[in-house]
């Protein structure tokens, strides 16, 4: 298992991914992490070499949704580049394609309402989603998606000021538990 996080972005200082990171982290000692940064050249790059260097049996990506209310489990990448802010090196792609010869979009073959059955049992607030934004997030999703034969699941969080890091931990908890 891999799971990654986001770095601050945006003006922020802290990412609700990375707090949620890494208290996963504190309690499953020894599992596997990244914290990549909001970069959409460098993003993908860690991911490949975590990837190819771990070998992971299934890839858990956490991202953060500023606007969200629940947890958001994405079902789908989409084939578009279109970020309203600039990641953390200037980048600012508007209408871009990512795969031209690539399909609309990749879903995951992730069972996402067993999932959400067992998120929704331990009373913490979730849903699905199709609309993983167009931003590194999606980025990232598609990255995974489209290059390796694993499972694969993108999370999005909302701010720790809406969901506290420990719920946050606790769905991500249920997921790796439900992808071993």
């Amino acid at each position: 298992m891999l799971l990654t996080a986001f770095g601050p972005f945006g003006g922020r200082s802290v990412n609700a991914s990375s707090l949620a990171l890494a208290a996963v982290r504190a309690k499953r000692r020894g599992l596997p992490t990244r914290t990549l940064p909001v970069d959409l050249v460098e993003a993908p790059r860690r991911l490949r070499a975590a990837v190819q260097r771990l070998q992971p049996k299934a890839i858990i990506m956490l991202g953060e949704a500023g606007n969200a209310d629940a947890i958001r489990i994405e079902s789908r990448a989409w084939n578009e580049l279109d970020f309203t802010i600039p990641d953390i090196a200037g980048r600012q792609p508007r209408g871009r394609c990512i795969d031209p010869s690539g399909p609309d979009f990749l879903e995951t073959t992730v069972d996402i309402p067993a999932l959400l059955d067992r998120i929704h049992a331990a009373g913490i607030a979730a849903t699905a989603s199709t609309d993983p934004g167009r931003y590194l997030c999606n980025r990232l999703y598609h990255a995974a998606l489209s290059r390796f034969s694993l499972p694969s699941i993108f999370i999005h969080l909302p701010l720790e000021s809406r969901l506290p890091t420990e719920l946050a931990a606790a769905a991500i908890d249920i997921v790796i538990s439900t992808l071993e």
